[in-house]
């Protein structure tokens, strides 16, 4: 299964670079930009209107314009992802330790500027 996403990610980076060999492809960065916006826009549409499945084709939508920043910025996109991965489980594993110091077992309930400030204070253990 682990090797059938990562054939998937490759995909899409093919169907990119494809794209871009065709000339179908962005002239510059501020319409990549422009791209995630809008599917972000487009995924708060849909979840406002609980339709699951247009959410999924959104979210969807938003990997690929993703994936195709990644390549437009010449990055692999695997190791992108993995990097980024890796960087919110060093900070999540803060998160963790810090509430723990402060006496909380979970951060279930708690408002969401605590657990900002708990994020906030992660970054900067990095």
């Amino acid at each position: 299964m682990e090797n059938s996403k990562e054939n998937l990610l490759k995909r899409v980076e093919k169907q990119e670079l494809e794209a871009r060999e065709f000339g179908f492809y962005w002239e510059n960065i501020d319409q990549l930009i422009e791209q995630v916006q809008s599917e972000c826009l487009e995924i708060k549409e849909a979840w406002h209107k609980g339709d699951k499945t247009h959410l999924q084709e959104e979210v969807g939508d938003l990997l690929q314009a993703a994936i195709g920043l990644a390549v437009f910025c010449e990055l692999d996109p695997h190791e992108t992802l993995n990097k980024s991965v890796s960087k919110f489980q060093k900070r999540y594993d803060a998160v963790v330790t810090l509430a723990k110091e402060d006496g909380h077992r979970t951060l279930h309930k708690q408002p969401y500027d605590v657990l900002m400030d708990y994020w906030n204070r992660a970054k900067l253990i990095d």
